[in-house]
């Protein structure tokens, strides 16, 4: 019997990462779970910083698959896979070209418009499971046609699961600590995402490294700024703030569980940061980030800044000012928003078991 066999394939853009690295982690989580072996591949943007270093074989594309139709159901018919995972990418071509040859359908999304791609109409039949990487406070419920479409025809119901989160265990967090020489709660930590982004004409991640030192100076916390790996300029250097090119996810996650709070931009870490009970100042530093941004910041746990050093320095002094501190702390009990490693490792690990 030949081993079961997991196509990824992920939105791959020189900007952005979120869907890559989330992709990356289920294959991971997936590899260490499953007590048989599993043949996993990869289907990328050669052009991201990060398609020469997957750990998994990989095909490289000269773009996002979603713009290579004919080339990626090929490559469907050709690996022959049990299950193929589109996160946030894939045309109804390429779901099909799956379903022909077998395969279980699984598509990820994270907003209210990539939501709705996977309940177009030329869908009906082809995903089996859809999830949604967002809690409920996070995006808008479905519309009234949204949930007609559903009762009318056999579309995957869209399941709110939250952000994709595997949490380390406290020796594993001690560990990532003592390997970066930090104590907890005695320095902050700040992500522009992959470090790609650019907004107004400046790269996002240099604006966040500025007002790290900004904040460093003033709090007398250390900076951990992780530049993300399409971060293209050398790191710079400062006695105040240690710069990191990147780091691996449960690392990452370990380090922003112990921080006094993060800066993030307002992508997957955001709600990354919320699941783990760390409070954030959070700037929208791309089109989708807006109304998540707005979303988040209603719950009280998240401030909204403008990208502008000034600005982010005076929120992230706010953010820290007792006792609004702790009573923002209080509130991350009001928040179950986690629940979507489980859901979705378990739920591909179930398909995985049922023979074609």
């Amino acid at each position: 019997m030949r081993n079961k066999r997991l196509l990824f394939i992920p939105v791959s853009s020189p900007q952005g990462i979120g869907e890559y690295m989330r992709s990356l982690l289920l294959a991971q989580s997936l590899e260490s779970e499953c007590s048989n072996p599993l043949d996993i591949h990869f289907i990328l943007n050669k052009h991201t910083a990060y398609a020469k270093d997957c750990p998994y074989e990989a095909t490289l594309l000269e773009h996002s698959a979603t713009k290579e139709r004919d080339r990626v159901c090929e490559l469907i018919t050709d690996f022959k896979p049990d299950i193929v995972i589109f996160d946030c990418a894939g045309r109804a071509a390429h779901m099909k070209a799956a379903k022909k040859i077998g395969a279980k359908v699984v598509f990820i999304s994270q907003h209210a418009k990539k939501r709705a791609k996977g309940l177009k109409l030329n869908r009906i039949n082809l995903i089996d499971s859809h999830w949604v990487v967002q809690p409920d406070y996070c995006i808008e419920p479905l519309s009234w046609a949204e949930r007609t479409k559903i009762d009318m025809f056999a579309l995957a119901i869209p399941q709110n699961v939250g952000p994709y989160v595997a949490f380390s265990s406290r020796l594993q967090t001690q560990q990532v600590l003592n390997k970066h020489k930090l104590d907890a709660k005695s320095y902050f930590i700040v992500s522009a995402g992959s470090g790609g982004h650019e907004l107004e004409g400046k790269n996002c991640a240099d604006v966040f490294y500025a007002a790290a030192i900004k904040i460093a100076a003033k709090t007398g916390l250390k900076g951990i700024v992780v530049f993300g790996p399409n971060y293209n300029k050398p790191l710079p250097e400062s006695n105040e703030v240690v710069s990191l090119a990147s780091l691996e996810n449960s690392e990452f996650l370990s380090l922003m569980e112990q921080a006094k709070f993060a800066l993030l931009s307002a992508g997957d870490t955001l709600l990354q940061a919320i699941a783990v009970h760390t409070p954030a100042v959070a700037c929208a530093i791309s089109k989708d980030q807006s109304d998540r941004l707005t979303s988040c910041e209603t719950t009280g746990v998240v401030i909204k800044a403008a990208l502008h050093v000034d600005d982010i320095v005076n929120k992230a002094e706010a953010l820290i000012v007792e006792p609004h501190f702790k009573q923002l702390i209080s509130k991350y009990s009001q928040f179950e928003t986690a629940q979507g490693y489980k859901v979705i490792t378990q739920g591909v690990k179930k398909m995985l078991m049922v023979e074609k």
